[in-house]
C-alpha cells in the first residue's frame, strides 16, 4: 500500500463547511493531513488542530502565489511523513464523493511508477451544494487538476496564479478511472468568493509582470479594483 498525505492551503474557512471537508479528507489519507493557514482569524486553525491536523502558519499564497504554495505542501509532506509515497492537495471547497474513494485508492496503490509522476483529477464546478446545476460537463470540459504527485520525484508547480505542474515523466488523466473533484466555490459565501477573486486578480498581475501571459477572467478587472480598495 502506498501512503498518501492530504494537504491544503486555507484562510478563514471556519464557516465554509470545514468540518465536512475534514471528514472527507480523513477518509482519503492513510497518514495524516497538513494545512498551511494564511493567517485565519475566524477559528479555522482551532478547528483543524482539535481534529489532529498539522497546521503551519504562513501567508505564502498571498506573498508568493499558488505555485510556490503547492511546492511548500510537497516539502511539508516529506518532512512530517517521510514514509509517504504521495502528496495530494484539495481546497476547502472541494470534495471527493465516497463513490469515488475506490478509484482514488486504486490509483495511489497501483498506478505504474515507470510512466507517471502526477495524477490529474477531473473537476466539476457546482453552483449549488445539492449538485443540481454545474458550470461544466466533465466529458466536454473535464477541467483536469494536477493534484497528486509522488514525493520521490522532482515535479514542481510554477506560476503564481493558475499554477502548472512540470512533471519528470507524465500526468495520468482519465475521466473514467480518476476520482472527480466536486468543487463548490460558486456556492461558497460571497465574502469568500470575493476574497478569492481579489487574490487571483492580484496574482495574475504578478505573473503578467514576470512575463507569463494568459487570458483574463471576465470578472478580473472588477476584482482587481476591489483589491485596490480593500486589499487581500
Amino acid at each position: 500500500m502506498r501512503k498518501v498525505v492530504i494537504t491544503s492551503n486555507m484562510l478563514n474557512e471556519a464557516n465554509n463547511y470545514l468540518d465536512e471537508w475534514i471528514d472527507n479528507m480523513k477518509q482519503l489519507t492513510d497518514t495524516g493531513i497538513i494545512v498551511v493557514d494564511g493567517g485565519s482569524i475566524d477559528g479555522t486553525k482551532e478547528v483543524l488542530e482539535i481534529n489532529d491536523i498539522i497546521v503551519v502558519t504562513d501567508n505564502i499564497i498571498q506573498r508568493e502565489g499558488y505555485g510556490p504554495a503547492r511546492n511548500q505542501l510537497r516539502e511539508l509532506a516529506k518532512q512530517y511523513f517521510p514514509d509517504a509515497h504521495w502528496e495530494c492537495h484539495f481546497d476547502c471547497d472541494e470534495r471527493i464523493d465516497p463513490s469515488d474513494f475506490h478509484k482514488f485508492r486504486w490509483l495511489k496503490d497501483y498506478l505504474n511508477e515507470c510512466y507517471y509522476d502526477v495524477i490529474g483529477f477531473p473537476r466539476i464546478d457546482w453552483y449549488d451544494r445539492d449538485k443540481i446545476k454545474s458550470a461544466n460537463n466533465i466529458r466536454i470540459n473535464p477541467d483536469f487538476q494536477a493534484r497528486m504527485s509522488r514525493l520521490s520525484c522532482s515535479v514542481r508547480y510554477e506560476k503564481a496564479c493558475h499554477e502548472q505542474v512540470v512533471p519528470t515523466k507524465g500526468i495520468y488523466l482519465n475521466v473514467d478511472t480518476c476520482p472527480v473533484i466536486q468543487h463548490f466555490h460558486r456556492s461558497a459565501p460571497k465574502e469568500k468568493r470575493d476574497q478569492v477573486g481579489r487574490l487571483c486578480s492580484f496574482l495574475h498581475r504578478k505573473d503578467d509582470e514576470a512575463g507569463i501571459k494568459y487570458p483574463k477572467h471576465h470578472k478580473e478587472d472588477m476584482y482587481y479594483q476591489k483589491y485596490l480598495e480593500e486589499g487581500l
